[in-house]
């Protein structure tokens, strides 16, 4: 996958982070990434000087992603968190969240639908790893276009997906 040319208002990043603090059970249907090259990802070039920053995080993976703010020029504001109907693995607690870390670079306020909108969300829970169309309705609602992802798993039409696959390298027959 080749990372996309463009700059964008608000961004949502949802790592397949490469846990190594996850039960297995969970299982995955896509290739994780190393924490290095998630941080070595060209957030920082996709956003407008001012510009809201998305990112998914796990109750795992908190930690390490509110590392990757600063160094991709975001400053934290707020976290977003999806309580879901049905608990989930877990070593210690079992997990029923998911959480959203919303940032800002610059001065960017968010729209007025933000300041009526709570941190609590109980969203319907879909595929694996597959996000809600109730968070995508509330940074519409909240943020502003353009809007870019990464990860994405489902195309949407307002949405740029951040990553295009890479060219097919071309095949020469030997005679």
């Amino acid at each position: 996958m080749q990372p996309v040319a463009g700059r964008f208002r608000t961004l949502v990043v949802d790592p397949p982070w490469g846990e190594d603090n996850i039960s297995d059970a969970a299982g995955h249907d896509y290739a994780l990434m190393p924490l290095d090259e998630i941080r070595d990802m060209p957030v920082g070039e996709w956003a407008e000087d001012d510009c809201h920053l998305y990112l998914w995080a796990t109750n795992n993976t908190l930690q390490v992603a509110f590392g990757l703010l600063e160094p991709w020029g975001f400053a934290h504001k707020t976290v977003l968190t999806w309580t879901k109907p049905d608990i989930g693995f877990g070593r210690y607690f079992r997990n029923r969240t998911e959480h959203v870390i919303f940032a800002v670079r610059g001065t960017l306020r968010t729209r007025a639908p933000a300041r009526a909108t709570p941190t609590d969300h109980d969203w319907p829970v879909g595929e694996n790893s597959e996000k809600p169309e109730g968070f995508y309705d509330l940074v519409r609602a909240c943020s502003f276009p353009p809007y870019g992802e990464a990860f994405q798993r489902f195309a949407r039409p307002d949405f740029v997906n951040l990553y295009q696959p890479a060219p097919a390298p071309l095949l020469v027959a030997a005679e």
